[in-house]
């Protein structure tokens, strides 16, 4: 383990460095695991990784401090298509429970014990393909149980949990606007800067690998990393989870799985085993229109237009703004 590099590393994106002392034994475990299989981190691919991970979900040492340790590293080390494993793992932290709370809140304490009693949650670092199983149950139960207006009133919330205080800047930006057109405008223009610069870096932008195909694709639809308005309605459209095989991929099924961000939901694109509701896809919808709730200071109706999960290439949306 370089501790030195990794030490320069938070220093870099001003990471508190007791987090660094807590996260050098995560590493070092790790390192001690290739050792034993004659591997290092420079030549480790994915699915030791994968045997790694599963070692420390048997183990219960599957800890958000540990997972994110051990993506940072590799995201120091460059190997991005570990990196983004782990943010793929890391990405539906807290949604579950954030989840159970709001049927809780809207549906009182008895139906939500009646939804979850005998449904366990994945435990962190559940490899992706095992997750479709745990949310198709979820959603049978909650389809099962509550209607449907309601079950999506319980899904389309900030149930991933982002903070506020992180969209002030946006909201600022807003207010000092010549109107909403002028920001929605703007915003995107941002944006696409920030995946060229990204692009130029050869870095990750969150979960994305960011290739000059990607920038022009992104920059030919507003709707993509920002919003389109019509009269009262706004469009919006999630960039893929994977833009580059997203762009290049021929297969209609293989397509749609690039396209899907939810790690509870993706694999199941790729098989007839599990059978999840498109209406899970309105947890997508509260993340999606947060970030315009903090902007406009007021709670927004969002629909679903098209998912991977109804057959659709894309997950779009649509916001009805206040009159």
């Amino acid at each position: 383990m370089d501790r030195e590099a990794f030490r320069r590393f938070y220093q870099a994106r001003g990471l508190d460095e007791k987090g660094l002392d807590q996260a050098i034994p995560a590493i070092e475990g790790l390192e001690g695991y290739l050792n034993e299989k004659h591997r290092s981190f420079q030549d480790v691919d994915a699915a030791i990784v994968k045997k790694y991970i599963a070692l420390l979900v048997e183990t219960r040492q599957n800890t958000p401090s540990t997972m994110l340790a051990l993506s940072r590293y590799f995201s120091m080390l460059g190997r991005h298509e570990i990196y983004i494993y782990f943010t793929s793992i890391l990405g539906g932290l807290g949604v579950i429970g954030n989840i159970r709370k709001r049927l809780a809140a809207i549906e009182g304490r008895e139906m939500e014990t009646k939804v979850f009693t005998g449904l366990s949650d994945p435990p962190l670092g559940t490899p992706i393909e095992e997750m479709p199983a745990f949310t198709e149950q979820l959603m049978n139960r909650l389809e099962k149980n509550i209607p449907l207006d309601r079950c999506r009133r319980i899904l389309v919330w900030n149930n991933h949990g982002l903070p506020e205080a992180a969209m002030l800047e946006e909201k600022r930006r807003y207010q000092a606007a010549e109107s909403l057109d002028a920001y929605l405008k703007e915003r995107h223009e941002r944006r696409v800067a920030e995946l060229q610069r990204y692009c130029d870096e050869n870095k990750v932008w969150f979960e994305q690998t960011i290739t000059q195909r990607v920038v022009n694709f992104v920059q030919s639809n507003q709707e993509i990393l920002s919003a389109v308005r019509d009269g009262r309605q706004m469009f919006l459209t999630k960039i893929p989870y994977a833009p580059d095989q997203y762009l290049t991929e021929t297969d209609p099924i293989i397509k749609r799985y690039y396209a899907c961000h939810c790690s509870f939901a993706r694999a199941a694109i790729l098989g007839d085993e599990h059978r999840i509701s498109p209406d899970w896809c309105y947890c997508s919808a509260g993340y999606a229109k947060f970030p315009y709730e903090v902007i406009l200071g007021r709670e927004l109706e969002i629909e679903l237009l098209e998912t991977p999960l109804k057959g659709d290439n894309r997950c779009r949306f649509v916001i009805t703004l206040p009159s």
